[in-house]
């Protein structure tokens, strides 16, 4: 059995495991296996910064229409999302004791996006 001093470094861990299993081989991004298929796709980027300014490691970013498609951002802070083409999207950017934030990006001229986590 696993001990951690501290437990929502054991929480994040397994979220990254988690996410890591989704993202079928592609560090930081999401699979769209919960996506019909013929849907076309679009890649969304972006880095996810705290109050600080610095990059933020592990924060999970998920469109809210579809909380199955996830991402957990890497060490840099960035994360790579595969989600339906649309005119929007709506997303949201969680992390354990930081909060979380909703954002949008324009789905179909995505540029990558910087986030200021609780903002």
């Amino acid at each position: 059995m696993f001990t951690f001093a501290r437990p929502f470094i054991a929480l994040l861990s397994i979220v990254s495991l988690v996410a890591g299993a989704q993202a079928a081989g592609r560090p930081g991004s999401a699979t769209p296996s919960t996506v019909a298929e013929g849907t076309q796709l679009t890649i969304l980027t972006g880095t996810i910064l705290g109050a600080d300014g610095l990059p933020q490691p592990g924060v999970c970013v998920f469109p809210i229409a579809n909380r199955r498609l996830i991402a957990v951002t890497d060490a840099r802070g960035t994360f790579q999302l595969q989600v339906p083409a649309a005119a929007t999207q709506h997303l949201q950017a969680e992390y354990v004791g930081l909060g979380s934030t909703r954002f949008d990006i324009d789905g179909q001229h995505p540029t990558p996006a910087r986030i200021v986590l609780g903002h």
